[in-house]
């Protein structure tokens, strides 16, 4: 690992991130390592098209040392602290912000690393069963169960390699990571494509139902009138992305249907589209004003929530939503769960976990970075 020849990095990286059965937005990053030097994803750069300035040269020295050090318990100023040593980490000139998973990346023992959240993947990682058939499927894979992004994933993940090794007498190139996505490591490139060609193969054959995405029929009177109610409250654009399909159709029925999409089911999906998407009921068609009433769902969400709803669900119509980027989370958050039931049904994020990416100032970077 003497090269800093960092194409094969960007090379990889594009292939997987013009993939969106792999990457969606500005989800998954990629690192490569040297002796002394770990280039990695600069947080907020889409993969897709990435290039040598959407990486971060980090000293792999540096990066050791921050297991060496006693952060505080106190969640908010450990994570300031972690943060500021991962920035005092870069090489010299480095100016952009390194992934939020780099410390991870950082003591995995292969040179390259490639985090993807593939829908299917995620079928597996957040179903109730997960962990079981991951075992079942992919016996040689390390199952890392829920716990907030951060230093703390990276310390699990870390003590769980060490069993591991220790077990084993080698490394885990493949982690899946419950409510989250897949590690897959190797020191080549060919081997990181087999390994997820291994993957996606395995799980297209155990998967029982595919998502069904022909499209359905819509009431064309009450999308107009969500519409309406969505211009007058968000802005003056005259379309909001809407999805009306079979699969979404089954799930609007009633509440009782709509669970399985009614929470988040990775970190991303909260990004992007919210932590929970917003239930309006067919009764407000029936309203006088049924617009008015729309508007006040809009409204008693963001006193609930104190951030305006994103994903907005109207039963027995269709999905909207306030921008195209979360549409695209919101779609696989339906791809995940019709995955989930080839692995035991659905199971979300926990609360905690929710609440702490809703409030975590490396995901709100993110976020903003990306608009």
């Amino acid at each position: 690992m003497q090269t800093n020849d960092i194409q094969p990095l960007i090379a990889v990286s594009r292939k997987y991130g013009a993939d969106s059965r792999f990457v969606l937005l500005g989800g998954g990053n990629t690192s490569f390592k040297t002796d002394s030097v770990m280039y990695v994803k600069a947080s907020g750069h889409a993969l897709g098209n990435i290039g040598k300035d959407g990486f971060v040269a980090m000293d792999r020295e540096k990066l050791n040392a921050i297991w060496e050090k006693q952060y505080a318990e106190d969640v908010d100023e450990r994570e300031r602290s972690v943060l500021a040593d991962m920035m005092d980490a870069r090489n010299p000139g480095e100016a952009a912000r390194p992934s939020v998973e780099a410390l991870l990346h950082s003591f995995i023992p292969f040179a390259y690393v490639v985090h993807m959240h593939p829908a299917m993947v995620n079928g597996l990682t957040c179903a109730q069963s997960g962990k079981e058939s991951m075992e079942r499927l992919f016996p040689e894979a390390l199952w890392i169960p829920l716990v907030n992004p951060g230093y703390i994933l990276a310390k699990v993940v870390r003590d769980a390699q060490s069993v591991y090794i220790e077990k084993r007498g080698k490394a885990p190139q493949v982690i899946f990571l419950q409510n989250h996505g897949v590690f897959v490591s190797a020191d080549t490139i060919e081997e990181i494509d087999s390994l997820y060609t291994h993957i996606m193969e395995t799980l297209s054959r155990s998967i029982i139902r595919k998502p069904n995405f022909t499209k359905s029929r819509i009431d064309q009177d009450r999308v107009a009138l969500v519409q309406q109610a969505m211009s007058a409250h968000f802005g003056g654009q005259q379309a909001y992305p809407m999805v009306a399909n079979h699969e979404l159709e089954s799930r609007l029925v009633d509440r009782e249907t709509f669970t399985s999409l009614a929470s988040a089911y990775t970190p991303d999906h909260i990004v992007y589209s919210g932590f929970k998407p917003l239930w309006v009921e067919l009764s407000v068609f029936d309203s006088e004003r049924p617009v008015e009433e729309i508007i006040a769902r809009f409204k008693r969400y963001e006193s609930d929530y104190g951030v305006p709803a994103k994903v907005i669900a109207v039963q027995q119509t269709a999905g909207f939503a306030t921008s195209e980027s979360a549409m695209t989370l919101f779609i696989d958050t339906v791809k995940v769960a019709a995955f989930t039931e080839s692995f035991g049904g659905p199971r979300f994020m926990d609360d905690d976990q929710i609440e702490f990416i809703r409030s975590w100032e490396v995901e709100q970077y993110r976020a903003n970075v990306q608009r």
